[in-house]
C-alpha cells in the first residue's frame, strides 16, 4: 500500500513520530510542498489547518479526495488566503456564500471593506474540505463531533495527534529560570495568547509580587527553554475554537498548568484550566493566575493530570495503529469515489453546479448534512441546457 502525507510541518512531532510505524506496513512518501503524487499512490492524507501555509494541501486536496487529518473547525484564514489572498476576492464572496448564504454574503463583503470586526470570526469555511474528505481524523474531539454531524456515513474519529510524540524532556529547569531571570520563589507565567486581558494581567502582578509574566518565543529553543522555566502557561483564544495550538500540546506535554479559552478544543485536554469568554473574562483570569501562584500544590496537581494525559495519548503507536485502520477502511472505494468527485468537478462553474450550492446551505440551516435525494432530479430538467 502506497500513502501520501501532505503537511507543510513534515518536521512536527506527530508527523516525526507516525511515519516510521506507518511505513512497517505502507510506502509513505511525505510532501511538504506543491507537487506531483506518485503513480501508484493508493490514498492521500491531507494536513489542513487554519493557516496559509496550508494552502497547497488545500488546493492539492480540490483536485483528488482522500483521507483528511483536521486540526481546526473554522478555515476562514486559510480559505481567505487560497481566494483574496492571491487577489480573487469574487471567490472568497462565493466561498462565504456558499457556506453561509447571505449572511456569509454580507459578512464577507463587511470583512472586504475592513468593517468584519468580530462579525467575520462566525464565518467557517471548511465545506470544500468536507465535502472532499473520503474520512476524517479530528485532532480533538469537538472537531469530531462537529465533523461526524456534517459526514454521515463516512468514517469520522478523533485522534489527539497535536500530543502525539511530543517530548517530555526539557532544557534543565534552574538553567532556564536563570536564563530568563525568574528568581527562586516566582511564579513564572508563560503568555502565549491573551487578547484584551492586559488589565487582568496587571492587575494579578500588582496583587501577587511574585507573578512574573514572560511572553511567548517565535523561536522553538527559547520556547522550549520557556516552557522548562515556567510554572504556569495562559494561552487564550478568540473565537473560542478550533484545535489547541501546537504550543498548548506542548505545554500539556511539559505538565503545566494552562489557562485556556472555555468553549475551545483546547479544553478538551486534562491539565487545562477554563477561563470564561466574555465580561468575566478578565476577573476569572486574574483570580486564576492568584490561586495558582498562591497554591503550589493545586499546580502540582493539575499538571500531574497533564503529564498522565500525555503518556497515553502522545503513544505514537496505537495513533498509528488506528490511523492505519481508518487508511484500510477508506481505501478500497477511495478510486470510485474519486471518479465521482471528479464528474462533479468538471460541472463547476456552470449553472446547475452554482444551483446545487444555493439549495445547499438552506439544507444545513435546517440541519441535513447534505441536499436531500430528490432535490437534484427536481432541479436538471429546469437547467437541462446548461448541464
Amino acid at each position: 500500500m502506497r500513502l501520501a502525507l501532505w503537511t507543510p510541518r513534515p518536521d512536527a512531532a506527530w508527523v516525526q513520530a507516525l511515519v516510521p510505524l506507518l511505513e512497517q506496513e505502507a510506502r509513505v512518501e511525505v510532501l511538504a510542498a506543491a507537487g506531483p503524487v506518485a503513480a501508484g499512490t493508493d490514498l492521500d492524507l491531507y494536513h489542513v489547518a487554519d493557516d496559509p501555509a496550508h494552502g497547497f494541501v488545500y488546493r492539492a486536496l480540490g483536485q483528488r479526495p482522500g483521507l483528511v487529518l483536521l486540526a481546526d473547525w473554522s478555515l476562514r484564514h486559510l480559505v481567505r488566503a487560497e481566494t483574496a489572498g492571491r487577489g480573487d476576492l469574487t471567490a472568497y464572496l462565493a466561498e462565504a456564500r456558499r457556506a453561509h448564504g447571505d449572511t456569509g454574503a454580507f459578512i464577507g463583503r463587511q470583512e472586504a471593506s475592513g468593517l468584519g470586526g468580530e462579525l467575520s470570526t462566525l464565518l467557517v469555511l471548511n465545506d470544500r474540505v468536507l465535502e472532499a474528505s473520503l474520512g476524517l481524523v479530528a485532532f480533538t474531539e469537538s472537531v469530531r463531533a462537529r465533523a461526524a454531524a456534517r459526514l454521515p456515513g463516512r468514517p469520522v474519529v478523533h485522534l489527539p495527534l497535536d500530543l502525539v510524540g511530543q517530548p517530555g524532556n526539557l532544557p534543565g529547569r534552574e538553567a532556564a529560570r536563570g536564563a530568563l531571570g525568574a528568581p527562586a520563589g516566582a511564579t513564572l507565567v508563560a503568555l502565549a495568547s491573551a487578547p484584551g486581558a492586559q488589565l487582568a494581567l496587571a492587575a494579578a502582578c500588582a496583587a501577587e509580587p511574585s507573578l512574573l509574566l514572560r511572553p511567548w518565543p517565535d523561536e522553538d529553543d527559547a520556547a522550549s527553554r520557556l516552557l522548562a522555566a515556567a510554572d504556569v502557561v495562559v494561552a487564550l483564544g478568540h473565537p473560542p475554537w478550533g484545535s489547541p495550538p501546537s504550543l498548548v500540546a506542548r505545554a500539556v506535554a511539559a505538565g503545566l498548568p494552562t489557562l485556556v479559552s472555555a468553549g475551545s478544543a483546547a479544553a478538551d485536554l486534562p491539565g487545562v484550566v477554563e477561563v470564561s469568554p466574555g465580561p468575566s473574562e478578565g476577573a476569572e483570569l486574574e483570580a486564576l493566575l492568584l490561586r495558582l501562584a498562591r497554591d503550589v500544590r493545586l499546580r502540582a496537581r493539575v499538571g500531574a493530570l497533564a503529564r498522565a494525559h500525555r503518556a497515553t495519548a502522545g503513544d505514537p503507536v496505537p495513533a498509528a495503529a488506528a490511523l492505519l485502520n481508518l487508511v484500510r477502511l477508506v481505501v478500497p472505494g477511495s478510486e470510485g469515489a474519486r471518479r465521482a468527485f471528479a464528474a462533479r468537478g468538471a460541472e463547476a462553474g456552470m449553472l446547475l453546479a452554482a444551483a446545487l450550492d444555493e439549495l445547499r446551505w438552506p439544507a444545513r440551516e435546517v440541519g441535513l448534512a447534505e441536499l436531500p435525494p430528490g432535490v437534484e432530479p427536481l432541479v436538471v430538467p429546469l437547467l437541462r441546457g446548461d448541464r
